[in-house]
């Protein structure tokens, strides 16, 4: 009996789907990504130590030792460099990276990212980074001309103009000729956008001595001999793609178990909800080792499962065990060290969960505010103390704000900021002379805090980032239900988000939050 075409094709895609999904199982995935991360070890430690190295959030932090990388990641999305669709975001302006003493002493630093789609390279490094470095070049260009206008010609202004380069420089295999021409046509407008913003430029042009030009390395054309950039005439920004392009589902070998086979997954870190049960890269990183001799039947303890089930197994185990708040790293050290971070000329933090650890959290904070994250004992304890005793607000130096995750906890958020604007006011009130330290946390430090430390910048504090005097506090209280006396702009909103996500680049608030904030203040329907 013959089986129609269509039923053959459709079993036929059925069993591809099948082998596909097999080969992307946690233990290839995992083998996969250590793999990658050798050849990351291999140039960034052996070819390129002079340089710092940033990992590319989200999918880069996977192939990064958290040993040799900076702690504060950085964040080009690949939307932003989509075809038709380019654009210069203004909260991924990566200004941290620029600002960095490391990068300025090394005159260059290194990205590494990853990609999936069967491309050498993301289109993170192909050209959102190209478009990132230009828009900078031709902003900062513009900067040196103002600086030198305006007075006596500086022979240092002069060298730096004869040498910036402005234009876009995008890999030629990759993007084609028309293409570059088309995203070079936008530069000078997103260049006024980023002047126009309240980012610090001239400081940025003071620490940038060379303009930026990305260099590409990939793991399809491997470097036998470091490349010399100590002569060139650009700051290299090196974008470091850790995956093969031409080797998806093959049987490797190679990383720490180099002696056992495995099928190889191209950009395996990529969407990480959909195949990391909850492991994390840090989890990753400190438990390498066992997760992957668990995986390879080599532990007596994973005989009897195969190496996805024994991998799957230890995973579960792992993320279980550092889901207590006992296990978290100490406060302000390892991959915590950057647990929290003060806005740039302003007493407030935006934090993650162990940043509001008790006792230690009191040595950076005069008062608490927790979005919704799981409570440390001793908070919940002060808390329920205070509300037994009906404290005030003003002899409170602790609040709990219950705004779940995702999407639950919109409707909630926008019930919970005149609470945490009331906290607020009330420290300000008690002694206006003595600014408090306030350190605004959730779990991760990336969307409800980032909220609701958005909703405190623009109640409280003037466009040069002062608190506003007491009367102004008082009458913004009175018109507590009134925002439009408080003469607030959508421009003033986003600029204080950028005061944010200068100081904290993993502040990553959705669009849903924003737009919440910005219907409290604005009444945007």
């Amino acid at each position: 009996m013959t089986l129609p075409i269509e039923a053959t094709s459709e079993s036929k895609s059925r069993i591809d789907r099948q082998l596909r999904n097999e080969t992307r199982n946690l233990y290839n995935r995992l083998r996969s990504i250590d793999n990658d991360a050798e050849f990351v070890q291999h140039v960034t430690q052996q070819l390129l130590p002079q340089y710092p190295v940033f990992a590319n959030e989200r999918c880069g932090t996977w192939y990064v030792d958290p040993a040799i990388s900076r702690q504060q990641a950085v964040y080009f999305k690949s939307t932003d460099g989509h075809y038709g669709s380019w654009m210069f975001n203004l909260r991924r302006a990566n200004t941290h990276l620029l600002m960095s003493d490391s990068v300025a002493e090394s005159g260059g630093c290194i990205i590494v990212d990853s990609t999936r789609k069967g491309k050498s390279m993301p289109d993170s490094f192909s050209r959102t980074i190209p478009i990132w470095c230009a828009v900078w070049n031709r902003t900062i260009h513009r900067a040196i001309i103002g600086t030198s206008g305006s007075g006596a010609s500086d022979p240092k202004d002069d060298a730096r103009l004869a040498i910036w380069d402005t234009r876009v420089h995008m890999p030629p295999a990759v993007v084609s000729e028309s293409e570059r021409t088309q995203v070079d046509a936008l530069l000078d407008r997103f260049a006024d956008k980023l002047v126009a913003s309240d980012i610090d430029v001239s400081a940025i042009a003071s620490k940038l001595l060379k303009p930026l030009r990305p260099i590409w390395i990939t793991r399809d054309h491997r470097l036998v001999f470091p490349p010399d950039f100590s002569d060139a005439s650009f700051t290299p920004v090196v974008c470091l793609s850790a995956s093969l392009c031409s080797a998806e589902g093959k049987e490797m070998g190679g990383g720490s178990l180099s002696g056992l086979l495995f099928r190889y997954v191209q950009g395996a870190a990529d969407d990480q909800e959909a195949w990391a049960m909850d492991l994390t890269p840090q989890l990753f990183w400190k438990h390498r080792t066992d997760l992957l001799l668990l995986g390879s039947g080599r532990s007596s303890s994973a005989m009897s499962l195969s190496p996805s089930g024994a991998c799957e197994d230890a995973v579960r185990r792992i993320v279980a065990a550092n889901s207590d708040p006992a296990s978290l790293d100490a406060y302000g050290s390892g991959s915590n060290s950057d647990c929290f971070q003060f806005i740039a000329g302003t007493q407030l933090a935006v934090g993650n969960r162990t940043s509001g650890r008790p006792p230690e959290c009191w040595m950076h904070f005069d008062a608490v505010i927790n979005c919704g994250a799981p409570e440390f004992e001793e908070h919940a304890a002060e808390r329920k103390k205070s509300e037994k005793e009906e404290k005030e607000s003003a002899e409170s130096r602790y609040i709990y704000l219950p705004i779940p995750e995702g999407k639950r906890g919109q409707a909630e958020l926008s019930r919970q900021i005149p609470l945490a604007l009331a906290f607020v006011e009330s420290l300000l009130l008690k002694e206006p002379s003595c600014p408090k330290r306030i350190l605004v946390h959730c779990s991760q430090g990336v969307d409800r805090s980032v909220g609701i430390a958005l909703a405190i910048l623009t109640r409280f504090f003037d466009n040069n980032r002062k608190l506003l005097s007491l009367s102004s506090a008082e009458e913004s209280n009175k018109n507590a239900t009134s925002t439009t006396k408080l003469s607030i702009s959508k421009e003033d909103i986003q600029n204080r988000l950028l005061w944010i996500v200068s100081s904290r680049p993993r502040a990553n608030p959705s669009r849903a939050t924003l737009k919440r904030v910005n219907r409290f203040f604005l009444d945007i329907i």
